[in-house]
C-alpha cells in the first residue's frame, strides 16, 4: 500500500501531541486555548455576526428609442 510521507508525518506529530497530553481531550483543548491566548497573531472570531449588507439597488433600465425614425 502506498504511504504518503506528508500524511505519515502529520499523523506522527498528531500522535506525539496527543501522547504529551495523555490522550485527554480536555488537556489538549486547554493547551490549544493557552497557545491561542499567547499568540500575537490576529485571529478571526466567527461567532460574531456582522450585519448583512443591504442589497444594491438596481436602477431601472433605460429605454432606448430611435430619434427621427
Amino acid at each position: 500500500m502506498y504511504q504518503d510521507e506528508i500524511i505519515a508525518e502529520v499523523w506522527r506529530i498528531r500522535d506525539e501531541y496527543a501522547a504529551e497530553h495523555h490522550h485527554n481531550l480536555k488537556e489538549m483543548l486547554a493547551d490549544l486555548k493557552r497557545r491561542q491566548r499567547r499568540s500575537r497573531r490576529r485571529l478571526v472570531d466567527r461567532r460574531v455576526k456582522t450585519k448583512p449588507r443591504a442589497p444594491a439597488r438596481s436602477r431601472p433600465a433605460r429605454i432606448r428609442t430611435r430619434v427621427g425614425a
